[in-house]
């Protein structure tokens, strides 16, 4: 059997104020096509289903779509929930897709293990695969903090119980398996996971990574939430599938792709990803953009989304009107536009004001810290209760 792995999807992202439903939609319709192609199995979606906890409705429409056509091509399809993803708007739905072959988690499953232990069966109904179906783990859902506890001591037991639910549910998979391969999923930050702008972190307590060396020994180990594809922990079987399509520019250069893996020869395939809509970055004097942006060819798919960096002190109003001219008759679009900035200094005062935009509360965090001269034991626990209440304040609600 070959089971395909993907992850973050993030179905109705407005990227600067664009949707990108068409990009998801080509998305959609090449994938069925790879799994009818390849004669995929079943589907894995490690995570991160929508972009925010309130998705709108064309996003949750192609979402079922998508159900209805692995649906009739045969092709279970399997869905956790990531940090991105509401609980309460994923299992409005989850019942009915149960009948359509399509297998929802969204919390741990403690009191009812066969809810999140999968079984895979081919057209004979022949086992050939289990599926630990682990969505993002969050706090509230594993441990009881008492009053009083320290920053080390949550972390602490909250890795404890992590570890502990997968290798409960591994046990209850290795139970009923016999011999057929043990797949794992997982949505969080594995260390040595290397992270975009576009992935919002994930500190759950002050815990920031979690190590390979306590998962259990999974066939193959479908993860999400970092959108570069990649294994952790020296194992191929492994992986990050990343996200189908950049979540952000800086993703733009990287090749995304989907893994497969099979379970007669257990080895994995990835499966690359065409580009349904080029990002690009420019950088440079007002002229030499100018120029670039003249040069660019017509785009024969979706239109080229911009980011324009400025390395003039100009006034942008003027520029931006300029861009608007040039790009008029053109599939091109300037999404974003900003003169180049030095990093914020909150210590001294000397670099120039940045926007908001330029700096993460985490930076600024940071940088008061090093201003108040904080220890750096003391600095690692106010980091995480730091992290924990961002958390908080963006986590969706179940």
């Amino acid at each position: 059997m070959k089971i395909l792995h993907t992850s973050d999807w993030h179905l109705g992202q407005s990227f600067m104020g664009k949707s990108r439903l068409e990009e998801h939609r080509l998305f959609v319709a090449w994938l069925a096509n790879i799994v009818e192609q390849h004669h995929i199995k079943a589907v894995i979606l490690a995570g991160d289903v929508f972009d925010t906890s309130t998705p709108p409705s064309y996003a949750r429409e192609l979402y079922h779509e998508c159900v209805l056509k692995l649906h009739a091509l045969n092709c279970q399809f399997i869905v956790v929930a990531g940090n991105h993803d509401s609980v309460s708007v994923l299992n409005e739905s989850k019942s009915l897709l149960r009948t359509l072959d399509t297998y929802v988690v969204t919390q741990p499953e403690w009191a009812a293990l066969d809810n999140a232990v999968i079984p895979l069966r081919d057209e004979q109904n022949t086992l050939q695969a289990m599926v630990c179906a682990i969505p993002f783990l969050r706090a509230r859902d594993m441990v009881r903090y008492e009053a009083g506890q320290a920053g080390d001591e949550k972390q602490q037991l909250l890795s404890h119980q992590i570890q502990h639910y997968y290798r409960t549910l591994f046990s209850e998979a290795k139970r009923l398996s016999g011999d057929v391969p043990i797949i794992g999923t997982g949505h969080f930050t594995v260390l040595g996971g290397q992270k975009t702008e576009s992935v919002r972190d994930i500190y759950v307590g002050t815990l920031e990574a979690f190590p390979p060396s306590k998962l259990p020994e999974f066939d193959y180990l479908a993860l999400g939430h970092i959108h570069k594809p990649m294994s952790v922990g020296g194992n191929h079987c492994w992986r990050y599938s990343g996200s189908p399509m950049p979540m952000s520019f800086d993703e733009a250069s990287s090749q995304k792709s989907v893994c497969v893996f099979d379970t007669e020869t257990r080895d994995v395939e990835r499966i690359e990803v065409p580009a349904f809509r080029e990002l690009r970055s420019m950088k440079g004097s007002r002229d030499q953009l100018i120029y670039e942006i003249e040069q660019l060819p017509c785009s024969e798919h979706l239109t080229v989304w911009l980011e324009i960096t400025v390395t003039e002190d100009i006034n942008l109003g003027p520029f931006q009107e300029q861009l608007r001219q040039i790009t008029e008759h053109k599939k091109i679009d300037v999404v974003k536009v900003r003169r180049e900035k030095r990093l914020v200094d909150l210590v001294d005062g000397l670099a120039e004001t940045a926007t908001l935009e330029d700096v993460t509360p985490v930076e600024v965090f940071d940088k008061l810290l090093l201003e108040k001269d904080v220890s750096e034991e003391r600095s690692v626990e106010l980091r995480g209760l730091f992290q924990q209440i961002i958390m908080d304040d963006e986590e969706p609600n179940s």
